[in-house]
């Protein structure tokens, strides 16, 4: 009996039936399974938080007012000190270079031969392309890496660019300063001007001159904006914003503002007019730090972010690269092995931070900061091979204590000059040849026409507000003022300094000003700090003293400094 052509189409569209609930079935686990894909790359995202590394150049230890001056009010950098923790034994390597390249290697720059004078344009010298630096440690955890501004670890080839050490991409520039609105230096040896403003990436080393006649703080400001706000938050971003500022340019007048009316109006209290201009530059660096806040919180980052604020040596209040911005009461400028050429500010935001409010008075070395962010990003330190830094993310996410009890300053290869600190105990030998009797003017509140510290101003700015819509809450201005008092450098009066010019003890629990030579009544703790000097000496590799290649002037590049040897 043949079927009924009613039965055959109820056949066929059951048949249809069961193939679409199928399909919509299918369909259905694809898309939780997508989903919880998604979710698992979110929560593998979500325990790598995104870590936002700002460096300032050539500030001053009392160019913050968290550390006490209210001469240039920086609300936006308070913010992140109060909220966050503050590093008050934050040292450095007293030049540029140096001190970054300790940053990226976790290593003391002796080991690479980069302990010496900063790097001058055109000069054939860079980190060991076999020394693995921090963006590449954090590319091989899943990291997006990214950095704007100041590069100044070498660039003869292309090998030594940034996008072949690690970042993605770099939007800056090459050697160690440029004018703020022309974006070119000039070396001096061969009285030769060129252009130093590049876009790099993987593929392309080129110049950018999208840029013209824009203040280079807000240049780079607006490029780290457009990079947190293209960010796939799937990836966790390392983003590395090296300012320009305060730093002083190579013009005839180096202090660069970008409104001098407005600078003015704002700091026409400062009577000396060239620490007025610095103070200009400082505002600007300030506000451009509340941006970068304000865009992270715009895009959901923030509550999953590392902020950390420094700068890479002390100022150079006068003489050479003079920018007038102060390190008192700190005795030395830059350049030198004084507390106030190598202890420079720093703090660190972060929501991931357990005990936040506080000071912490542990030591701190500039190449803590590779396994400190390494150790924050997931990774395991012992991936890091030999290096001198130190992982301190427990002393500053849980408040344990700190794991460094000595560190090296600097030595050097010529003569005897060198520093140490072991416990409280620092000591310097040869350390007077240069601004070793300088202490700065002291800028203080007695002065009648500075502004009263405004706590509105700091929970009003722009990164104020959005730390509080993370937080949920502002701190208190007792806290504030407290947090202030706390990390403030007070010493005692004094009219006399002790001579350097052979070797020099002190403690700096009790003297952080370095006024007095306690040398002679703890000669055991000098043979102890003199071993320790010298025993570094055994790993220094010599600086090499290349003259500046003529090969690598800008007129071989159409006006720009540009690699100029063949990669390796």
């Amino acid at each position: 009996m043949k079927p009924s052509k009613f039965s055959l189409f109820s056949k066929i569209l059951a048949l249809v039936s069961i193939v679409f609930v199928l399909s919509v079935c299918i369909c259905m686990a694809i898309w939780m399974l997508n989903i919880r894909t998604e979710n698992i790359l979110w929560k593998k995202s979500a325990s790598k938080p995104h870590i936002i590394v700002i460096i300032a150049d050539d500030m001053g230890w009392n160019d913050v007012s968290y550390h006490g001056s209210n001469q240039i009010p920086t609300p936006n950098i308070d913010t992140l000190a109060y909220n966050g923790v503050i590093l008050k034994n934050h040292h450095v390597l007293p030049m540029c270079t140096p001190s970054r390249t300790a940053f990226f290697t976790g290593r003391y720059p002796i080991r690479d031969g980069m302990y010496g004078y900063p790097l001058k344009a055109g000069e054939p010298r860079g980190l060991p392309l076999n020394t693995t630096l921090l963006p590449q440690y954090l590319r091989g955890l899943g990291y997006s890496t990214h950095m704007v501004g100041k590069w100044h670890v070498g660039y003869q080839s292309n090998d030594y660019t940034p996008t072949r050490r690690g970042f993605e991409t770099f939007f800056g520039y090459y050697n160690g300063q440029i004018q703020y609105y022309n974006y070119t230096i000039t070396t001096k040896q061969f009285n030769v001007n060129g252009y130093d403003m590049h876009r790099d990436n993987a593929e392309e080393i080129r110049p950018d001159w999208s840029h013209k006649n824009e203040y280079a703080t807000d240049v780079f400001t607006d490029e780290a904006i457009k990079i947190i706000d293209n960010h796939n938050n799937i990836k966790p971003l390392y983003l590395q914003i090296s300012h320009l500022a305060p730093h002083c340019s190579d013009l005839e007048d180096p202090l660069e503002v970008r409104d001098m009316k407005e600078v003015n109006r704002t700091f026409g209290h400062i009577s000396d007019i060239s620490r007025r201009k610095y103070a200009g530059m400082v505002s600007a660096l300030d506000e451009s730090v509340g941006h970068v806040v304000k865009a992270l919180d715009q895009n959901n980052m923030l509550e999953n972010s590392i902020i950390v604020f420094m700068s890479d040596n002390g100022a150079p209040t006068t003489g050479f690269l003079a920018n007038y911005g102060s390190n008192y009461p700190l005795r030395g400028l830059k350049f030198t092995l004084y507390e106030g050429g190598v202890h420079t500010p720093a703090c660190i935001y972060s929501p991931l931070i357990n005990f936040k409010g506080r000071v912490i008075e542990n030591l701190f070395h500039m190449t803590d900061w590779m396994p400190t962010l390494y150790a924050a990003a997931g990774g395991n330190t012992a991936d890091l091979g030999v290096i001198d830094g130190v992982n301190q993310w427990s002393m500053i996410s849980q408040g344990k204590f700190g794991r460094r009890n000595s560190l090296l300053i600097n030595v050097y290869d010529e003569g005897n000059l060198g520093a140490a600190i072991i416990g409280q105990y620092k000591l310097l030998t040869g350390a007077s040849r240069i601004y070793g009797d300088y202490y700065g003017e002291n800028i203080d509140d007695d002065d009648p026409s500075t502004p009263a510290y405004d706590l509105d101003a700091v929970s009003n700015s722009l990164a104020g507000q959005a730390i509080a819509r993370v937080s949920g809450a502002y701190l208190s201005r007792k806290q504030m003022l407290q947090l202030r008092s706390t990390s403030k450098i007070i010493c005692k009066p004094f009219s006399q300094y002790s001579n350097c010019s052979d070797r020099c003890l002190f403690d700096l629990t009790v003297d952080p000003c370095e006024t007095t030579d306690i040398s002679q009544q703890y000669p055991e703790v000098v043979r102890t700090l003199e071993d320790y000097i010298n025993g570094y000496r055994g790993v220094l590799v010599e600086e090499s003293k290349n003259p500046i290649d003529p090969n690598s002037l800008p007129f071989h590049f159409g006006g720009v400094w540009m690699p100029w040897l063949p990669t390796e």
